[in-house]
């Protein structure tokens, strides 16, 4: 290797380097989407990288860059690093500094400062203020910061890994690193280098031992396996009246309110696998439909949830929302004819009729002929999350239902679950870190990019009967994915509060043990 590649690839092979890159990275604001912000992120990485190592961008479907780094070995087998150039928004910033906002998110040695103000820390939750009280010993174990977790310091400890793989001479085969953006939003940085994956496999001969993906983690431990998620939605149609009458009617609202309940908290919603447990579903939206203040309860509500995913079948998982919403109705509407007979009033209450919850495909059913015409999209709208929405509602009219009604339907984005896998990568990463005394887990438990680098479910089927966009506005590509099959460890940085005001990063992990670990992991892998 030139001398130059060299100094420059030792750069990168120090902790306070790295943390160094974190700290610039994190002050790059990339809220997805952003495009402007997600590029100067994957640039800022890019540049970073030791002179020598190949490097450039895919577009994605709307422009922004994925960012990509080679470095050639002497094989053609390789490893995929894989990260995101994208957060969250750090709208909670704002109250900390009314002058600079939400800018201080991007400011880890400005966060620093504040959080460990004696007078601010005082009101700090209990675990915060014990990593504050560590940072105050122990100066530099936390970074602070909107991305320092997820995941700008995974992207310098992937940069790190890369440089002392560099270091070393040729490795065994290639390192290819993938940082994308879009991650915390649709994925569509994935979506479009998956498509580049696949040709590198069939154009170059690459041969893929596995995928690292560098996502953070809650304790210093790896993860073999990918956990999946559906969104799922609920259209609920009920009976409206007067709000001076309400057991005349069903409150659309407060059954959407009901189904969710009942849903968050089923055991029988909770997906396991051998001693993994998934966790339970998580509402992301609940809102009527009314399009204005009125005294009439409401007609029409819906409800998103967010279900992750081990090994049941989807057909399995929706199976057991229709039960538990059906369930949840008749306890509901029960209660309320309970509440009626208590009070004197008039009118006890619908109960539930037969076939009142149903399925997105037995609606079609319903419909019959006037299903073509309701599934036609709206002019003007091309978000996939609301035309999946109308298309329901115009089936509904179509098919003359009536409330109380609820129809379940799924809504992008899908992830594909993958059990733990047992090729090279896994097999390395057990022996190198199982040596190291780091624990490899089954499934990352949080939902990430690389659940689309294999598709070994059987829910493409499932998907095209349940999701009202599916091949029309939204599309996965599903044999690109089969093709590519690659098993999947994350492997990256560990903290607390992803996504919250406290986010913050272990430092000495991330920067000091973490680079090495995905190298000799890596290394291990490209040599079996």
């Amino acid at each position: 290797m030139p001398c130059a590649t060299v100094r420059r690839a030792m750069d990168l092979l120090e902790a306070h380097d790295l943390r160094a890159l974190s700290d610039r990275l994190v002050a790059i604001p990339s809220a997805s989407p952003d495009p402007e912000g997600e590029a100067r992120v994957a640039r800022a990485l890019l540049e970073a990288l030791p002179a020598g190592i190949e490097r450039g961008e895919w577009p994605a479907a709307d422009g922004r860059p994925v960012a990509w780094a080679r470095l050639r070995g002497r094989s053609r087998r390789a490893v995929l690093l894989l990260g995101h150039t994208d957060t969250v928004g750090a709208a909670e910033f704002a109250a900390l500094d009314g002058a600079r906002g939400a800018g201080l998110a991007f400011d880890p040695a400005a966060l620093r400062t504040r959080f460990l103000d004696p007078a601010f820390a005082a009101a700090a939750p209990g675990p915060v203020l014990a990593d504050l009280q560590e940072e105050r010993l122990a100066p530099g174990t936390w970074v602070f910061g909107r991305g320092a977790l997820d995941m700008k310091g995974g992207l310098a400890a992937a940069a790190g890994a890369l440089a002392s793989l560099a270091a070393s001479g040729p490795p065994p085969g290639d390192v290819l690193l993938v940082a994308c953006p879009d991650e915390e939003h649709e994925s569509r940085g994935m979506l479009a280098a998956i498509e580049r994956l696949a040709e590198l496999k069939e154009r170059d001969g690459v041969s893929f031992a596995g995928a690292i993906n560098l996502d953070y983690a809650d304790e210093p431990a790896a993860f073999a396996g990918v956990s999946g998620k559906l969104l799922l939605g609920l259209y609920v149609l009920g009976e409206p009246t007067h709000a001076a009458a309400p057991f005349a009617g069903v409150d659309a609202a407060q059954l959407a309110a009901a189904l969710v309940t009942r849903l968050t908290t089923a055991e029988s919603m909770v997906d396991v696998w051998r001693e993994r447990r998934g966790v339970p579903p998580v509402a992301l939206r609940v809102r009527d439909l009314k399009p204005v203040y009125n005294l009439q309860t409401a007609v029409e509500a819906v409800a998103e949830l967010n279900i992750v995913m081990l090994d049941r079948p989807l057909d399995e998982t929706l199976e057991r929302a229709v039960a538990e919403c059906e369930a949840a109705a008749s306890d509901l509407l029960a209660a309320m004819r309970t509440l009626a007979r208590h009070g004197g009033w008039n009118g006890p209450g619908p109960a539930l009729p037969e076939g009142a919850v149903m399925t997105y495909g037995e609606l079609v059913d319903r419909a019959r002929e006037a299903a073509a015409g309701a599934l036609t999209a709206p002019a003007g709208e091309s978000d996939a999350r609301a035309l999946a929405l109308e298309r329901v509602r115009r089936l509904a009219r179509a098919a003359r239902l009536r409330g109380p009604a609820v129809v379940l339907y799924l809504v992008p984005p899908f992830y594909p679950a993958a059990a733990p896998g047992a090729g090279p990568l896994v097999r390395a990463a057990r022996a190198v870190l199982g040596a190291a005394g780091v624990p490899v887990r089954d499934y990352y438990p949080s939902v990430s990019d690389s659940a689309y680098l294999a598709w070994r479910s059987d829910a493409a089927n499932a998907l095209a009967a349940h999701v009202p966009v599916w091949e029309r506005e939204y599309r996965l590509p599903v044999g690109t994915m089969r093709a590519l099959d690659l098993d999947v460890v994350n492997l990256g940085p560990w903290g607390r509060d992803a996504h919250g005001l406290f986010e913050r990063v272990h430092a000495p992990w991330t920067f000091e043990r973490l680079p090495q670990l995905v190298a000799d992991v890596t290394r291990a892998a490209l040599e079996a």
